[in-house]
C-alpha cells in the first residue's frame, strides 16, 4: 500500500497536481477493504497524519504572505463571512434535525480544510490565482476550521461531571509511597 501511495503521489506531483490529493483518492477506493482490515486502515492514518498531511500544510503555509492578508482584511472578512455564515445557517440547521445532539460536530467536520488548501495550492501552482488571493483564500479556509471550534469550545462543550467517583481518581504519590511500604 505504502509504495503504491508513494507512487500515485509522484504521479500527482508530475502532473502538477497536490501529491496528497491521491491520498485521500487511495482512502476513498480502499475504505471497505479498511472496514474488514482495521489494523491496516490504522497505520495508513498514522503514516497519511503524522508524515504526508505536514508536510502538505507546511508548504501552503510557506505560500501565504501575511502582508497581503493584512493589507484586504476588508476582503479577508466578506470571504470569511460567505464561508462562515452558511454554515451556521444552512448547514448547522439541517444537522441539527438529522443528528440531534451531534449537530456541532458535524458542523466542526465540513470545513473543508484539506480540500480548501488543495485546490488554493493548485491555483498558485497552476497560476490561475496569485499569492495574494492564495494568502485571502488560506486564511479563510483556515478561518472557516478556527471560528467553529472557538464557537464549540465557548457554547456546545458538553458539561464536565461535577466529580469523579473514587475508583476513577487517580492517587496522589504520597498515597502510592504509603500502599508500597505496606
Amino acid at each position: 500500500m505504502f509504495v503504491i501511495l508513494l507512487a500515485l503521489m509522484v504521479l500527482g506531483d508530475k502532473a502538477h497536481g497536490q501529491a496528497v490529493l491521491p491520498a485521500f483518492v487511495l482512502g476513498l477506493v480502499m475504505s471497505r477493504d479498511y472496514r474488514r482490515h482495521q489494523e491496516e486502515q490504522r497505520r495508513m492514518r498514522v503514516v497519511a497524519f503524522a508524515f504526508l498531511t505536514p508536510f502538505f500544510f507546511l508548504r501552503g503555509g510557506l505560500n501565504v504572505s501575511l502582508g497581503a492578508v493584512f493589507a484586504d482584511l476588508g476582503v479577508l472578512g466578506l470571504l470569511a463571512a460567505a464561508k462562515v455564515v452558511p454554515k451556521f445557517t444552512l448547514i448547522y440547521p439541517l444537522a441539527r434535525r438529522h443528528a440531534g445532539s451531534n449537530a456541532f460536530t458535524t458542523l466542526l467536520t465540513s470545513t473543508g480544510l484539506t480540500f480548501g488548501t488543495i485546490s488554493a495550492l493548485y491555483g498558485l501552482n497552476a497560476h490561475i490565482i496569485d499569492r495574494t488571493q492564495f494568502s485571502l483564500l488560506v486564511t479563510v479556509v483556515v478561518l472557516s476550521a478556527i471560528v467553529p471550534t472557538a464557537i464549540a469550545q465557548r457554547w456546545f462543550s458538553p458539561p464536565l461531571p461535577a466529580e469523579q467517583p473514587h475508583h476513577l481518581v487517580p492517587p496522589e504519590p504520597s498515597e502510592l509511597l504509603i500502599g508500597e511500604a505496606s
